[in-house]
């Protein structure tokens, strides 16, 4: 998981900060460079997924902005990053296959009349209206049951807490970094477990399940994971160009984005 922060660094002074070794500095136009291919997925696992666009703007609406000429330049900032990871995304991005996790759920789900969807985080909503389609009956399992209640309130869909879940003959799709290990013994032979964990916590499935894990579907694309690593590297010169130009654009103002540094781990 990757954790980032942007600053200002007329308030942050970066350099003087007492930083883990674990992050690394960018600032001006190499911190927008990394931003704008994070959010335009090329930094992804899964080249060109489309969750962490959606991440992105919700992270930066305007209601959650600060009222001050910070939260001014996240809004531009965001603008910007939202304009140009389009145009990568179009001009380059398309035609990939199943580049969102809802998408590679759907692959493996099939037919699947029923679902029970582990996580009330980012992931599992983004997730959510995938496994939605076909008229499926999901239900969403979590710990938190003002969450659970939150998406059942926007969604068509049951829900349980963790300590009350029983499986049945539902598929399982797995997006949240919990455990299962306490109820993989009562999971029904062949059933469906499809893991977007990238740290299966230990949990031992076995043999008698149909277990997709993460690192299987993205094994399952290596056939044009060439490929894939030869557009990365076109599009690392796509997004210096696109910096670049935002670059010559700024030098008509007083301030650019040379002021806001991105901090990243």
């Amino acid at each position: 998981m990757r954790t980032l922060y942007i600053g200002d660094i007329r308030i942050f002074d970066h350099s003087q900060a007492q930083l883990s070794r674990h992050y690394e500095t960018y600032v001006g136009y190499e911190a927008y460079k990394l931003l704008l291919e994070i959010v335009s997925g090329i930094r992804s696992r899964l080249l060109g997924e489309t969750e962490i666009l959606a991440q992105f703007k919700e992270i930066l609406k305007n209601e959650t902005l600060p009222k001050n000429s910070l939260g001014d330049y996240l809004k531009k900032l965001r603008d910007q990053i939202i304009e140009d990871s389009r145009k990568i995304r179009s001009g380059h991005l398309r035609f990939l296959g199943d580049q969102s996790y809802g998408g590679l759920a759907n692959r493996y789900l099939k037919t699947t009349k029923e679902v029970s969807l582990f996580g009330t985080g980012n992931l599992a909503i983004k997730v959510l209206p995938w496994l939605l389609e076909k008229n499926r009956k999901v239900t969403v399992i979590g710990r938190n049951l003002e969450k659970l209640k939150e998406i059942a309130a926007k969604y068509p869909v049951q829900i349980q807490t963790l300590d009350a879940f029983v499986p049945k003959d539902e598929a399982i799709v797995i997006a949240a970094p919990i455990s299962l290990k306490e109820i993989i013994p009562s999971i029904k032979e062949n059933t469906i477990v499809v893991d977007f964990r990238e740290d299966d916590k230990g949990d031992n499935f076995g043999n008698s399940l149909n277990y997709i894990s993460f690192e299987s579907m993205l094994n399952s694309l290596k056939a044009q994971e060439e490929r894939n690593n030869e557009l990365r590297k076109t599009l690392e010169v796509v997004v210096s160009e696109i910096a670049t130009e935002r670059e010559n654009e700024s030098q008509n103002f007083i301030y650019g984005w040379e002021d806001i540094p991105c901090v990243a781990c």
